[in-house]
């Protein structure tokens, strides 16, 4: 019992710091487009998203215990949405949902799907290509530092 409440909880952080990160991408296209701070353009969302990121890294490092491990999750959990919006940037909307149409319960997230397209692909893919290179080099750091504390740990 205790493994299934270790991976429901696991799951549900990750889930949590994934919606931070994707909720910062439309605030920082909208702050990046505007040339103001991302936190005057939104900041109830700003603010929400930066809360469930800070929330979810501590549960994560408290879960974890390994900080090589918690850069790896956040590097992952921060390129995912940067490459939602570069995949949405080059298809439209419409072929996104027609493909989604045979999948089972596709019609269930594509409310969702749109809001999230339509408020967050970015005119400029900058945002994007941020988030997935400061996904990338923290997940690539966090490797390099677990290679090396296994490659020099006494253990």
């Amino acid at each position: 019992m205790r493994f299934v409440k270790h991976t429901a909880a696991h799951f549900f952080i990750h889930l949590v710091l994934f919606t931070g990160f994707a909720l910062l991408v439309p605030v920082m296209t909208t702050a990046w487009d505007t040339k103001t701070p991302p936190w005057q353009v939104s900041t109830a969302v700003f603010m929400a998203g930066a809360l469930l990121i800070v929330v979810s890294a501590f549960l994560l490092h408290r879960m974890k215990d390994s900080v090589p491990e918690v850069m790896q999750s956040l590097g992952q959990m921060m390129f995912i949405p940067g490459a939602f919006n570069v995949l949405f940037s080059f298809f439209s909307s419409e072929s996104f949902f027609a493909s989604l149409r045979g999948i089972t319960g596709g019609a269930v997230i594509e409310p969702a799907a749109k809001f999230y397209i339509s408020h967050s692909v970015p005119t400029i893919l900058s945002v994007a290509a941020v988030y997935m290179c400061v996904g990338g080099i923290l997940y690539w750091v966090g490797r390099k530092i677990a290679d090396a504390k296994d490659k020099f740990s006494w253990n």
